[in-house]
């Protein structure tokens, strides 16, 4: 059995998590992302522990088989603990983040691992009083543009913006815009309309 416990099982006693099995995926993932949060501040990890989480975001996505992995009720829990276990490793992620993963498979909880990953993000952008926004376009925008559209959304909604681009080729032109789950307003629409003109004459 792989030993996960240590570093963070303990912040997640069975008296914690004893209505998890009751609650949604996504309650789940709350639940574990705010003690995770919680457990990287009392260490002064966040940026550490949110990183890792991005990186097991990103490999995620770019993988099949591990998707397959975090959400396949047909692997044994032991053996999902033993393979995330080995991917964390030789991804390189701190002890935290690890042992953060092992005691998810280990709940039975690997399929909730991503959006425990996504409220974290969630929870460390509020920490630093910074917005999150989703900016699709019908092709890549360029590092200026990213640039200017971050500073246009920062005086529209009064606080720093990170900007995560997406690409949708079926959109004929312009830009669609989330700010967290709230879409934009039309006094920030008109801003982006001549963002737009600008962007379309770089």
């Amino acid at each position: 059995m792989v030993q996960t416990q240590g570093t963070f099982a303990p912040q997640l006693t069975d008296d914690a998590l004893a209505a998890a099995s009751a609650t949604t995926a996504s309650e789940a993932a709350r639940r574990y992302a705010g003690a995770l949060f919680d457990l990287a501040k009392e260490k002064g990890e966040l940026a550490a522990i949110a990183g890792d989480l991005k990186t097991i975001e990103a490999l995620a996505a770019d993988s099949e088989d591990l998707t397959r992995l975090l959400e396949s009720p047909a692997f044994a829990r032991e053996d999902k603990v033993k393979a995330l276990v080995a991917v964390a490793d030789k991804a390189g992620l701190s002890k935290t983040a690890t042992g953060f993963i092992g005691t998810m498979a280990q709940n039975g909880r690997a399929g909730d691992l991503v959006g425990a990953a996504k409220h974290f993000d969630a929870l460390y952008a509020k920490e630093r009083g910074v917005k999150r926004a989703i900016a699709r376009t019908a092709s890549d925008m360029s590092a200026d543009q990213r640039a200017r559209l971050e500073q246009v959304l920062a005086k529209a909604v009064g606080s720093d913006v990170e900007l995560e681009t997406e690409v949708d080729e079926d959109l004929i032109g312009g830009i669609q815009l989330r700010i967290g789950s709230t879409l934009i307003d039309a006094s920030v629409a008109a801003k982006l309309d001549r963002m737009n003109t600008a962007m379309k004459g770089a």
